[in-house]
């Protein structure tokens, strides 16, 4: 192996000595030198030696310094140093020597062979350090990993658990009544009026449109939870999106008699993901029909700073307690409620959404007096 090695030393035919010894020992090739403490610094803020020679005694900064301040460098606290002293000899001096980080100690003046194999011992104690610590990186890389890989696994599982929870709930629920309507649709023996028919029509219809908005949601979640959904940060017309979704919901409404407000600004424009943006909202709102009774109003309003933009959805529904506040708000549980009009529910949209909300570093908060209303609101960071 090629060494790098520094001798610090103030007087030139110690330099030249020293060298010597190290061209005698094939250690030859980078040998660098500085008269004092101060000038070595520089050399090795430029190159990094593997080994480092320094006479104690010397102008400006002597030996013990020099090697103080390579111990309070990361880069420099590990380099291999022996101090060399013709006149730090006694005990004492080699005690605060040792006690300050060097590796061996030689009084001058010093015998060829006592040289030669200290700066071997030391080199090769330096290499068996490299090596250890080297393999210690490596287990502690690994180990790394393995807590990294082992929370992943932690985190499918939770992932697949919820899965089974929602598909074994809330899924097989509305499939049973679709089952159940299509057999009586399929029985000779029942008749049916016009009447009938069009109101099992209806409850096929609301089972169907319930299970394809608990799938969308359900997929867009388990795609959040394996991969970051892209952000893509664009002007958005905040009253627009309002009126898109309120026009998804429009028969919905009509069907419930609810009346809409749109108090969201013809002009607030701002700056962010609008697929996170229209997702979060048409859930709240969607929960804001479900939980709403006839003749009662929806209004959907806005505040926007340079900083952030705040959406509320404000409706006058059956509102809730404290306790089915907390309930909804559990990490842990996905938990489900009937609408107004028996429409069916997870948890899952609302709980994606505080997701998506938290992910970009915002907020999802309720206010709601039971029988008087709920307002859902979200607050995003935006960039101008």
């Amino acid at each position: 192996m090629e060494y790098s090695i520094l001798v610090v030393d103030d007087q030139p035919e110690n330099i030249k000595f020293i060298s010597l010894l190290l061209k005698e020992m094939g250690l030859g090739k980078k040998i660098y030198s500085a008269p004092n403490g101060k000038i070595a610094l520089s050399l090795i803020e430029k190159t990094v030696p593997d080994l480092i020679l320094s006479d104690w005694e010397m102008p400006e900064m002597n030996g013990l310094q020099l090697l103080r301040v390579l111990k309070e460098s990361n880069l420099t606290k590990d380099i291999p140093f022996i101090m060399i002293s013709a006149v730090k000899i006694d005990a004492e001096s080699m005690k605060e020597s040792f006690e300050a980080g060097v590796h061996d100690y030689l009084k001058k003046p010093f015998d060829k062979l006592e040289f030669m194999a200290r700066v071997n011992a030391t080199l090769k104690l330096q290499k068996a350090y490299l090596e250890i610590k080297k393999s210690n990186n490596e287990i502690a890389n690994q180990a790394l990993l393995i807590s990294s890989q082992h929370e992943e696994l932690q985190k499918l599982n939770r992932l697949k658990d919820k899965i089974f929870t929602i598909i074994s709930h809330d899924v097989r629920a509305p499939l049973s009544t679709l089952d159940g309507l299509l057999r009586i649709f399929n029985d000779d023996e029942i008749e049916m009026d016009p009447q009938m028919l069009t109101r099992y029509t209806n409850l096929v219809q609301q089972e169907l449109h319930s299970v394809q908005a608990l799938m969308d949601n359900l997929l867009y979640w388990v795609k959040s939870q394996l991969e970051n959904i892209e952000v893509n940060k664009t002007d958005i017309n905040l009253y627009e999106v309002t009126q898109e979704i309120f026009d998804l919901y429009k028969e919905k409404i009509q069907k419930k008699n609810i009346e809409f407000c749109n108090q969201v600004n013809l002009e607030d424009i701002v700056h962010g993901d609008k697929n996170i943006i229209s997702f979060v909202t048409r859930n709240l709102f969607a929960n804001a029909v479900k939980f709403t009774s006839k003749g009662d109003k929806i209004t959907v309003d806005s505040e926007s700073t340079h900083e952030s933009v705040k959406i509320s959805v404000i409706d006058t529904g059956v509102g809730m307690d404290t306790e089915t506040i907390d309930i909804i708000f559990n990490d842990k549980k996905v938990s489900s409620q009937r609408g107004t009009s028996g429409e069916l529910g997870t948890g899952l949209g609302l709980m994606l959404c505080r997701e998506l909300v938290e992910q970009n570093k915002g907020t999802l908060s309720v206010e709601s007096v039971l029988g008087e209303g709920s307002t859902f609101s979200f607050t995003l960071p935006i960039e101008n």
